[in-house]
């Protein structure tokens, strides 16, 4: 007879070989955990992100400076081109006032056609001085219509430029006077500048000059100082004056970062990066370029207007950019840091996970041994027969009590088909209880086993289908019933007695309730 009920089988160990393997395979799987990629992409956005903010502040930044430079160069060159052109035009005044005075010019007429110059000399002398001292000029030369010295001022010093006398007869015919260009005199190793001025006789009718006056300046004196100052000054900053000869710049300034180049350095026009170059060759925004030293520059090129002088202000990448380099240094070190201590965080928390898996992972272990050790007891010292079979009805595991009771040892029941330990009757509903079983799940009936010397033993079975790694096995729980099988039959046996008592008896017999 089959008979189903609910009754739930829990035991781990009966499992055999295949289990344990599969145990063994999961816990080796728990012991590495899966990339965590969420973190690692977090981590690489991040660090890719304040990478990509640090660069875009520096070119920013960068360029944000490159302007404002370029602006205050700009500002420096107009400044320094008008303060030239001032200068300019304030000697050329000197020239105008000078050569418009006539008392002073008539003394000069005088002294130069008198039969006795000697005697107007100190006045000559005199008005010489005032010149040089209150215009604050390096010489003065009375040069006659022969292009004769016939006075100076200081007396110490007669030379003029001897490279005026080639020219000397053109500058007799100037109706003004005229600034020249920066020169060095022969045995004179200064450079200078000349403010010729000529002496026209003006109040006879005469439009020719009889003499002119040479005002010798000194640019290292009043020139140079106006170029190199700065409304703040720099580390590299500078102003240079510079004008184009045949196919070079020559620089007409003393440079700041080279001495005693005025008139020696040279350069080709067709430098490309060189500031004078393309000043000459009439460039005029502000830009970047290479100085004459060799030296990255951001520069701004002028005119000077009624010159042949190109003006270049200019200041050093260097200077522009060190304090967005410190700035940078600091930026890299804070993205560094920030970088760390993401990378730190998202490592603790990855951290945290891990030691969280392990200690679940150890815990879940711990209870899984205790469980085990649990029912290894159970399954040890139990009073029912339990045993694990495949589809094939193969007993794969069994316990010590099964072992006991069919007389056998570990080796010869484990691998033991159910259709040996069966009774012949009992062999007869195998079939139909294995089905039962395989379609329900689970099943309980009652049935005869044989024992190794041959005896039978009368079973209640609770079976119950598991499967394990998608492999179906039968584990069930069979409990020996010889003893209520014997109570049942002694039963039995009084009922017949009584019952034939009752029915044979001459004497009339009543059971009452």
């Amino acid at each position: 007879m089959i008979r189903s009920f609910n009754f739930t089988f829990r035991c781990d160990d009966i499992k055999g070989k295949t289990q344990r393997k599969r145990r063994a395979l999961m816990i080796l799987h728990k012991q590495k955990p899966a990339t965590p990629w969420l973190l690692v992409v977090l981590f690489t956005i991040v660090a890719a992100s304040s990478i990509l903010l640090g660069i875009f502040y520096y070119r920013s930044h960068k360029r944000s400076l490159v302007r404002d430079t370029g602006l205050e160069l700009s500002a420096i060159a107009d400044l320094k081109v008008n303060q030239i052109a001032q200068w300019r035009n304030e000697r050329l005044g000197d020239a105008r006032l000078i050569g418009g005075n006539t008392p002073f010019v008539k003394l000069l007429y005088n002294y130069l056609h008198e039969m006795k110059p000697s005697e107007l000399y100190p006045d000559v002398a005199a008005s010489l001085k005032s010149i040089a001292v209150y215009a604050e000029y390096k010489n003065v030369y009375l040069i006659d219509s022969l292009g004769r010295v016939r006075g100076n001022f200081p007396g110490n010093d007669s030379l003029y430029d001897e490279n005026l006398k080639e020219v000397f007869p053109e500058l007799l015919k100037l109706k003004t006077g005229i600034l020249t260009d920066f020169f060095r005199a022969k045995n004179v190793s200064p450079v200078y500048m000349n403010l010729v001025i000529p002496l026209v006789n003006t109040w006879r009718n005469d439009s020719s000059a009889f003499g002119l006056l040479l005002v010798r300046i000194d640019p290292a004196e009043v020139l140079y100082p106006l170029l190199q100052t700065w409304p703040v000054p720099g580390k590299t900053t500078e102003s240079l004056l510079a004008r184009q000869e045949g196919e070079e710049v020559i620089y007409l300034s003393e440079l700041r970062f080279r001495k005693n180049s005025e008139l020696e350095l040279r350069k080709p026009v067709s430098a490309e990066k060189l500031p004078a170059a393309m000043a000459v060759r009439g460039e005029k925004a502000t830009t970047d370029g290479i100085d004459y030293r060799g030296a990255p520059v951001i520069a701004s090129m002028r005119k000077v207007p009624g010159s042949p002088w190109f003006l270049v202000a200019k200041v050093n990448h260097s200077e522009v950019f060190t304090a967005l380099n410190d700035q940078m240094t600091m930026i890299v070190i804070i993205i560094i840091l920030f970088i760390l201590t993401i990378g730190m965080l998202l490592g603790i928390i990855e951290w945290n996970e891990n030691a969280r898996f392990y200690r679940e992972k150890y815990e879940t272990e711990l209870d899984r041994l205790a469980l085990r050790k649990h029912f290894d007891y159970i399954l040890k010292y139990a009073n029912d027969i339990i045993f694990l079979t495949d589809r094939n009805m193969t007993i794969i595991e069994a316990n010590d009590r099964a072992f006991e009771a069919y007389q056998r040892t570990r080796e010869e029941l484990l691998g033991m088909s159910l259709y040996k330990i069966r009774s012949p009757e009992a062999l007869k509903t195998l079939e139909v209880e294995s089905q039962i079983l395989d379609e329900r799940g689970y099943a309980t009936y009652e049935t005869v086993h044989v024992r190794k010397d041959g005896t039978f033993m009368p079973l209640e079975i609770s079976a119950r289908k598991v499967e394990i790694e998608g492999v179906k096995y039968f584990q069930a729980i069979c409990r020996d019933i010889t003893e209520r099988k014997r109570a049942e039959e002694t039963l039995r046996e009084s009922e017949g007695r009584f019952r034939k008592i009752f029915e044979e008896s001459p004497i009339s017999i009543a059971m009452t309730g």
